[in-house]
């Protein structure tokens, strides 16, 4: 109907309605957490929805004949502002298909899946695993590196021989490989050189995972137990995860980002409380799959993140460091008790790093200490390694005569080539992994407690 033919006492009445209606869902708005309209306790969308209603009547109820003239001008601005986005989309998914191609269908998919956080912040890269949180996904499968469906990483040559020697070794990326092909992880070390000790089929399970904690790790292996495998010897070899996570969270003994994690299964963001929908929305267009391709090739420069840590949370370092330890230590009574159930065997390693050692460090690897790198923020942090130099001599101090309980902080240190591999300070070459590898078969072979459970291990 053509509003001009309405009386004006009709728009008038029509007019009262309008503003009347936009004021009630105004107060709406900002009662809605009293009156159980909005489902959290801050600002909902169901808050915000309200408001916007409401001030669309409120306009609409002042401008009165004018209105329909306003709503046409702003439909056609809106109008023109689609049409241009989806210009924009066309031509950003040609240009990134060129720049970018080998890594289109794979950035896509994550940021699809949620396993890339594009708008910043250090979110582990997997699929979702029950309990233990995430796993390995098989996107991450190549000539070199091979994930089975359940998101455990392959070690060449393991025997399928139900009654071969079992070990499971757990970890964090170091054990996991990053950085080397399938065959040259630790894990596939251990089983070359098992074979030699031992009068049995070897099997290595690599049970590791990039960015576990401690604490997952125990889940794994008690997964594992629960599912009927049961190894003869399981090796953990931890130290820096742990650190790293007590560093970026401020809390001891939890996983990886923990905030981000905990936000995306809340449905919240720490800054804004709310998760914006602007936010869902802009990561999975092509434009801004440009935009980070762009970024990572360095022709964009990329956003400083300030990442919090235990340091500007104002947290006292030597207490985190005990709180720290004392967690991790708490996980190998549980790895204790296990084994006298189970009758499995196990060992403790704490891995190197480029910061607790006093390897001579190359040209490359000084550069990895001393230059930030958008994935691992915290080498550059001197409280970094304040945090993780006392975590690794409070753990030394207690282990002195142990014999199920090794720190491998020195190993490098009579090397003068390159050893670290990346800005994490704790991935390594193929070389310093067999040097690894090498160094526990030496202790196994060393140690009685695994030849009083018939291993056949051999001692020297």
């Amino acid at each position: 109907m053509d509003n001009n033919k309405l009386s004006d006492p009709a728009v008038r009445v029509i007019r009262i309605i309008a503003i009347s209606s936009g004021c009630m869902l105004l107060l709406a708005s900002v009662l809605s957490n009293i009156i159980g309209l909005s489902v959290s306790a801050g600002l909902s969308m169901n808050q915000i929805y309200f408001a916007v209603a409401g001030i669309i009547l409120v306009i609409s109820g002042f401008l009165g004949r004018r209105f329909p003239m306003f709503y046409t001008g702003t439909a056609r601005i809106l109008l023109n502002i689609v049409i241009a986005v989806v210009i924009v989309e066309f031509i950003s998914l040609a240009v990134v298909k060129v720049i970018d191609s080998d890594q289109f269908n794979i950035r896509a998919r994550k940021i699809e899946e949620g396993h890339l956080d594009e708008l910043g912040g250090r979110v582990v890269c997997g699929c979702y695993a029950p309990f233990v949180v995430w796993r390995a996904h098989t996107l991450l499968n190549c000539d070199s590196i091979t994930i089975s469906e359940d998101g455990y990483r392959l070690t060449p040559g393991a025997s399928r021989d139900p009654d071969a020697f079992k070990v499971f070794v757990l970890g964090g990326s170091a054990m996991w490989g990053t950085g080397v092909s399938d065959s040259r992880t630790i894990a596939t070390y251990l089983q070359r050189d098992l074979r030699g000790l031992i009068d049995r089929p070897v099997a290595v399970y690599n049970l590791a995972q990039i960015g576990y904690s401690s604490t997952q790790e125990l889940i794994e292996l008690m997964l594992q137990l629960r599912n009927g495998n049961i190894p003869d010897l399981v090796i953990f070899y931890d130290g820096f995860n742990d650190v790293c996570c007590s560093f970026e969270s401020g809390i001891a003994g939890v996983h990886a980002s923990l905030e981000s994690i905990a936000g995306r299964i809340e449905g919240t963001d720490e800054a804004l409380g709310i998760m914006p929908v602007w936010k869902i929305l802009i990561t999975k267009t092509n434009t801004w799959l440009l935009i980070t391709s762009l970024q990572a090739k360095g022709i964009l420069p990329e956003k400083t993140l300030e990442i919090p840590t235990y340091s500007t949370m104002g947290i006292d370092c030597d207490s985190l460091t005990s709180e720290t330890v004392s967690i991790y230590y708490g996980n190998c009574n549980v790895v204790e008790a296990l084994s006298d159930s189970y009758g499995f065997d196990y060992m403790i390693v704490w891995q190197p790093t480029i910061w607790s050692g006093s390897k001579t460090l190359t040209d490359r690897e000084n550069e990895f200490i001393d230059v930030e790198d958008p994935f691992f923020l915290w080498g550059a942090d001197p409280a970094f390694r304040e945090l993780l130099v006392a975590s690794y001599d409070l753990f030394e101090d207690s282990i002195a005569d142990s014999t199920r309980y090794f720190s491998f902080r020195s190993i490098f240190d009579g090397i003068e080539g390159e050893v670290y591999i990346d800005y994490s300070g704790s991935h390594v070459t193929a070389g310093a992994n067999e040097m690894i590898a090498g160094r526990i078969l030496d202790l196994l072979s060393e140690a009685d407690y695994l030849l009083s459970n018939n291993t056949g291990i051999s001692g020297n």
